[in-house]
């Protein structure tokens, strides 16, 4: 394994101990996929650092435990703004023809 890739695994699993922020957040935060995310903390940290790697997958499984709260949350939120979009589109009346101001 390449240097900067057990760097880079050592200090994914630092930040997620440290923020318990989810993969998709981390992949974006350091420019990598949440792929390669997942598969720097579940297979290469366990070889770089047991203990840490222990503390990381408690994270995961936790995340793990309540991602279809926030899958539920996220589509109630999308569906209220779809609401409120449509209401605002219903307050405003469109013209057809012959201009008023004329």
């Amino acid at each position: 394994m390449h240097d900067y890739i057990k760097e880079r695994t050592l200090k994914i699993g630092e930040y997620i101990v440290e923020t318990r922020n989810t993969v998709r957040t981390i992949a974006r935060e350091f420019g990598v996929s949440k792929s390669t995310v997942h598969k720097d903390l579940t297979e290469r940290l366990p070889e770089i650092n047991p203990d840490l790697a222990n503390r990381v997958k408690e994270i995961l499984e936790y995340h793990k435990s309540i991602r279809h709260l926030r899958g539920g949350e996220a589509t109630k939120m999308k569906y209220h703004r779809e609401e409120e979009a449509q209401a605002g589109s219903k307050n405003f009346e469109t013209r057809r023809g012959v201009s008023s101001g004329l």
